[in-house]
């Protein structure tokens, strides 16, 4: 028995010494990997960083909006407030918004998603920046008649021919 208590007493230190082998195997191994993708992962974030402040481009297909202008009934007031708050969002999350018509190769993948006024206006609310209709509601008015002046100067015209 004690031949066989001496075998065990003498199994344990192996195992303990087999275990920090193994331990300490594994710890080199994750520092040296470490080590070598440390260079990748910073050339990452640097890429990351890059991106994020490079700009996105969007479409801004002007039928579309005006299409949907008209099916939601928006008023000329909110027609201008509309582009003018879409104006102010993109300026704030970094799109440049091109017009439909200048692309020379279509394609709906880069179109922009029209949302409803009060979406848009949630959107300025939540970064903080005051509505424009509201700050320049007399603004709004000279160019709601500015509109609808020239609206009435191109359909005499019209009528004329």
């Amino acid at each position: 028995m004690t031949n066989e208590k001496q075998a065990s007493n003498a199994i344990w230190p192996k195992i303990i010494t087999m275990g920090m082998m193994i331990l300490t195997t594994a710890i080199v191994v994750n520092s040296v990997i470490d080590y070598k993708t440390q260079p990748l992962h910073d050339e990452i974030a640097k890429l990351k960083a890059a991106n994020a402040n490079k700009p996105e481009v969007r479409v801004i297909s002007t039928k579309s909006m005006a299409e949907y202008f008209i099916r939601e009934g928006y008023d000329t007031k909110t027609e201008l407030e509309y582009i003018d708050i879409l104006k102010l969002l993109l300026d704030q999350s970094n799109i440049i918004g091109i017009s439909d018509t200048s692309l020379q190769f279509k394609s709906t993948k880069y179109d922009l998603k029209l949302n409803d006024i009060d979406t848009l206006r949630q959107s300025l609310a939540e970064l903080g920046i005051e509505n424009p209709r509201i700050t320049n509601e007399a603004e709004y008015e000279k160019r709601e008649n500015l509109q609808k002046e020239i609206f009435s100067q191109l359909t005499q015209q019209l009528r004329v021919q």
